[in-house]
């Protein structure tokens, strides 16, 4: 049935989108971390910290930084296996997807290790960097997650975060113009 609708939409449509949208007020009480995600840590990390990663895949992702950016990064011991980005102000502009306020930030990326997956190193992360994003003076985070993303979608819920819209683009297969809806909750 799913592939069936897929196929239908791709017919109609040259392109589409549907994604929910997270959020979080980082005043928000955050629920207490499971024993198994306890060994991790987060903090802030800067451009040479991630570029010096063993890893390369952790390496790769310093380019999310930059001015208007923050980056916080999962801790297993010594070694991060896990990075998330927000952008705000000038630099989310290039983005702008759902608008934001003053003291308000977006996660625009979130990477884990492929052989940490499944560990609750994402919902650690979401967590915690959004506890730090409100010691920074933010009062509200967004997430856009791709509405069939259940492993994110768990990460986020888990993390205390809230679905608080969907949005939906469309661009018929016979017009060259997006379409766009929002469903706020």
């Amino acid at each position: 049935m799913k592939q069936m609708a897929k196929k239908v939409l791709h017919l109609l449509f040259r392109e589409y989108s549907i994604y929910d949208i997270y959020a979080c007020g980082t005043a928000a009480e955050v629920p207490p971390r499971s024993e198994r995600s306890a060994a991790f840590s987060v903090r802030e990390v800067g451009v040479a910290e991630l570029a010096a990663s063993s890893d390369a895949q952790i390496a790769e992702q310093s380019g999310y930084l930059g001015e208007e950016a923050r980056a916080f990064a999962c801790f297993d011991g010594s070694r991060i296996v896990g990075v998330c980005f927000y952008w705000y102000g000038g630099r989310y502009l290039k983005r702008n997807f759902w608008p934001l306020e003053a003291r308000q930030a977006k996660l625009v990326h979130i990477m884990t290790l492929p052989e940490m997956r499944g560990r609750e190193v994402a919902t650690t992360l979401v967590a915690e960097s959004g506890k730090a994003m409100g010691a920074h003076g933010f009062e509200r985070n967004y997430a856009r997650i791709w509405h069939s993303n259940t492993p994110s979608i768990r990460a986020f819920t888990r993390a205390g975060w809230q679905r608080v819209a969907t949005v939906i683009e469309l661009e018929p297969a016979a017009i060259r113009r997006k379409f766009r809806f929002s469903f706020r909750r």
